[in-house]
């Protein structure tokens, strides 16, 4: 009689904990901005010619072979600019990106679309050019969805995983940009 009193007692408390944790989730917004701006050392151009073609991306981005161990790239459209699409699959996280826009050493928008999404990621990395540095802007636009369980998750930890690509990215940017031109 004790142990069934027990289990009683901790199927309430689970069924407790999901009943909060999906209120919750309902009243976290669907939609989450995550935006990081950091001055490189490095002209607009130079860093523009690294983004305009998704190739260079398993150079210097979060996306690359070092952390997606053996994932599999294709391209497809033309080879940079607009419409060109890069594709990874063979990893617990496939995904593809598409060029949407593409102004030379101004503004640069893709999306990003992965399984575990809802609806791709639209971000937009924008440039602004002084005295031989460019402060770089890259804002990315989420949509968790209107699961209430996928949007305390996407709130919980999207923010820092987003912070995290966007920092590794950036370093990694300024870091090619400096050696293409230093060649």
């Amino acid at each position: 009689m004790i142990i069934a009193t027990y289990i009683a007692y901790i199927v309430s408390i689970g069924f407790g904990i999901l009943a909060l944790a999906w209120i919750i989730g309902y009243l976290v917004p669907q939609n989450m901005t995550v935006t990081l701006s950091k001055t490189l050392s490095a002209t607009a151009s130079e860093i523009f010619m690294q983004i305009n073609d998704l190739r260079t991306w398993q150079v210097w981005s979060a996306w690359n072979p070092a952390k997606m161990k053996g994932y599999v790239s294709e391209f497809s459209g033309p080879d940079s600019g607009v419409g060109q699409v890069w594709t990874w699959s063979k990893t617990k996280y496939p995904g593809e990106i598409e060029i949407l826009e593409s102004e030379a050493n101004q503004r640069f928008v893709y999306a990003l679309s992965m399984d575990l999404w809802p609806a791709p990621m639209i971000s937009t990395i924008s440039f602004k050019e002084q005295d031989g540095k460019t402060e770089v802007r890259w804002e990315n636009v989420v949509d968790w969805g209107s699961r209430p369980l996928s949007r305390l998750v996407g709130f919980l930890m999207g923010k820092q995983m987003l912070l995290g690509s966007l920092k590794f990215g950036l370093k990694s940017l300024e870091q090619r940009a400096n050696k293409q031109r230093d060649r």
